[in-house]
């Protein structure tokens, strides 16, 4: 966590708690007013219910003073005798007392349900009886609501005999407020919610009546006490944390940033200035001892200072060296470059990536301490051919990398060879090698294209890849048709090897005729390996160098072996037809391969073999790589030692391993050619050596009439190359 100022984090806290006292008082005001929402619910449904019970009790009310007045005698005799209906509406039961005021009007109808007589009144009661009486019902009209009772009147007590129906028309809210007393319902703007001239029965009132709730005074009361007392709280804990803040900003902030600025002040050595906080004192006294503490060492340290940084200057820059070349180290690589930020579009400028070939070989055949000084040797022969402002980097093993600014590729490739002329140039013999030491160099460059650092790195990486692969120039220069598809094929070719490994039917082996010299007969052929994937035929310059990265020599020669069988099995090879085939360093040194040659030479009795063991300076346990070529002699297959000459092969294993065939390489053979009368003489007496010493010798690469002549003047007895075949598959055999 990136570290924070004391006033912000100050600030932080005293925000913190005050929004906390926010919210906290948010919270209790929400839940006072829920709690009052509650409340005033409560009062609601108790309100409704006194509503209820009203109604109840008015429709029992109503329904005594209706059975009382269809009781009454006088009433009986008005549904029989009509005479005097009119005037005992109007004024006989009211002055009898039959019925209170709160009755608007009161009417008989006869059997049917029809009114005797239509009243004249101002609010008149229904023409017709709208049900089965009893009814009890709910009406609007003229704006106003009233309450409906309707009930049968009986000639007899048992009911047996029906003379009629009495009906009574209530003022609906003045009676609703006389039967009871309401707390909670205030029915004193009561109102019906119902269509002018509509009526619903009795029961569905509360549906449609409208009135308000009575406000609670203690309620209303503690409530606006708590929200006043809450503001009023609040407010005094924001006063109290504004003036904590202000506190903590006079007695802690500042002198601890008074302390700071002393203390950066002093972080110059010699430099000691008190600042304002000596003279005015810290409040806080645990930081006034801090500070005087401090002090009282910052002279001791000062002292000591000054020592750490010339200490310091030294290991930065022993740390940015290698210690075994004395040139720059990866550190320092990245260092550098990241400086000038790696992503930053480049200018004009050559990466140049060295690679020493073979050095695993060259450690393992002469030991890691001839390995030091070789790269100690190349190192120093790099920065000698590098110009003055030019840096060489030591990426680790035996891998080099420089910059050259403001080149371009004539100059990049000038810088190049005059390094590769420098390491040719060193003498490497004196430390008991028998073959030079090469280096390989890829070449990326940047002419303001737009390309990064990182770019660059991976194009370089990919013109070394492709600098060491067989027969390329030793510098070669990134090209597009590298980055454009290098990822797709490598891929692909890394995915064939593989599944040809594992797949030995993949392989698709290619012949090449060995010819007996001088009568140019052809004696045996040479098996080459290919893959066919995907359709593709998929040669040895992109097979090879993948099984070497990734040490697939043995599988692959395995998987070789099981494709010359099925040759041999399928017929494709003529019967006794001599065939040789080529073991890898790692291979010789390896029963099970060397196993499955001799099951394979056993299967095959008859047939002349030869073995070609490749690579042999790669070969470090020579006893083992003798005994295994001894097993195979005594099978009666022939061995030959390959590439003689190429730096991979030397007189010291020609004399170290029981061989019967010495193949000189192509480079050595085309001596012949040169014109170069100190080469054509150094090549005879090699090949008088190898014949003295009782060897048969191959010459590869013979493609003219005039070098076969020459190496037969010189005695090889076996001869292969383009003069008399190219390599081909058995069915294209003519």
């Amino acid at each position: 966590m990136k570290p924070q100022s004391i006033a912000r984090l100050a600030s932080l806290f005293i925000l913190g708690v005050a929004g906390f006292i926010l919210l906290l008082g948010a919270y209790l005001w929400l839940e006072t007013e829920r709690v009052s929402r509650e409340i005033r619910a409560r009062e609601e449904q108790s309100a409704r219910a006194e509503v209820m019970a009203g109604l109840k009790q008015m429709q029992s009310r109503a329904d005594s003073l209706a059975r009382a007045l269809a009781l009454w005698d006088e009433t009986r005799q008005q549904l029989v005798f009509t005479d005097y209906y009119t005037l005992w509406r109007d004024a006989r039961v009211r002055d009898a007392g039959m019925v209170p005021e709160s009755v608007e009007a009161v009417g008989l109808y006869d059997k049917q349900g029809r009114i005797l007589v239509a009243p004249a009144a101002a609010h008149p009661l229904l023409r017709q009886v709208p049900g089965v009486a009893p009814l009890f019902l709910l009406q609007r009209e003229h704006g106003r609501s009233y309450f409906l009772v309707f009930l049968p009147v009986h000639a007899d007590p048992d009911g047996g005999i029906l003379l009629g129906y009495l009906g009574l028309k209530f003022d609906y809210a003045r009676e609703l407020r006389q039967v009871r007393t309401y707390q909670f319902a205030d029915l004193g703007k009561l109102r019906v919610d119902l269509p002018e001239g509509s009526s619903v029965s009795l029961a569905q009132a509360p549906t449609y009546t409208r009135y308000s709730t009575y406000l609670n005074p203690d309620r209303v009361a503690f409530h606006d006490l708590f929200l006043t007392s809450l503001l009023r709280l609040m407010v005094v804990i924001l006063f109290l944390l504004f003036l904590a803040a202000w506190l903590l900003q006079h007695l802690l902030v500042r002198p601890l940033r008074a302390f700071s600025a002393e203390i950066a002040q002093l972080r110059e050595p010699g430099v000691h200035l008190p600042g304002k906080s000596y003279i005015v004192p810290l409040a806080v006294l645990e930081l006034e001892n801090m500070r005087h503490s401090f002090n009282d060492y910052q002279m001791r340290l000062s002292a000591l200072h000054n020592n750490l940084e010339q200490n310091s200057r030294d290991f930065y820059d022993q740390a940015r060296r290698d210690a075994l070349t004395g040139a720059f180290n990866r550190r320092a690589f990245d260092e550098d470059w990241k400086s000038q930020d790696e992503d930053r579009r480049l200018g004009p400028l050559a990466l140049l990536l060295f690679d020493c070939d073979h050095f695993k070989a060259i450690n393992d055949t002469y030991g890691h301490q001839t390995g030091d000084l070789v790269i100690q040797n190349i190192a120093a022969a790099l920065l000698e051919a590098l110009r003055s402002a030019d840096r060489l980097y030591r990426l680790g093993g035996d891998e080099f990398v420089t910059i050259l600014s403001e080149a371009d590729s004539y100059r990049a490739e000038v810088v190049a060879e005059r390094c590769i002329e420098h390491v040719l140039s060193m003498n490497f013999r004196q430390y008991g090698m028998s073959e030079p030491a090469t280096i390989s160099i890829g070449i990326a460059l940047s002419e303001g294209d737009g390309i990064t650092l990182h770019e660059l790195q991976k194009r370089a990486d990919l013109a070394m890849y492709t600098a060491k692969r067989p027969g390329s120039r030793k510098l070669v220069f990134y090209s597009e048709d590298m980055g454009g598809m290098a990822a797709l094929v490598g891929n692909r070719e890394i995915s064939a090897v593989f599944q040809a490994i594992a797949n030995p039917d993949l392989i698709e082996l290619h012949y090449q005729s060995v010819i007996r010299l001088p009568m140019e007969i052809r004696e045996y052929v040479e098996a080459l390996t290919r893959i066919r994937f995907e359709g593709e035929l998929i040669g040895p310059g992109a097979i090879f160098p993948i099984v070497q990265a990734r040490n697939l020599d043995m599988e692959l020669d395995l998987a070789v072996l099981r494709a010359l069988e099925r040759d041999m099995t399928l017929g494709r090879l003529p019967a006794g037809q001599g065939v040789s085939v080529n073991l890898s360093a790692p291979s010789i040194v390896n029963a099970k391969v060397v196993d499955a040659l001799i099951e394979l030479i056993h299967k095959q009795p008859g047939r002349k073999m030869v073995a070609e063991i490749t690579e042999t300076a790669l070969i470090t346990q020579i006893e083992v790589a003798s005994d295994n070529i001894r097993r195979l002699r005594e099978t009666g297959c022939l061995v030959a030692l390959d590439d003689f000459g190429s730096g991979y092969s030397s007189l010291r294993y020609l004399a170290s391993m029981p061989v019967d065939l010495v193949k000189f390489d192509i480079s050595m053979v085309r001596l012949l050619e040169s014109g170069d009368r100190r080469q054509c003489l150094m090549m005879e007496e090699i090949a008088n050596l190898v014949v003295t010493a009782g060897y048969e010798m191959v010459a590869e690469g013979v493609e003219t009439r005039e070098l076969l002549d020459k190496v037969i003047s010189l005695g090889f007895s076996h001869a292969q190359g383009f003069y008399f075949d190219q390599p081909t598959a058995p069915n294209e055999w003519s």
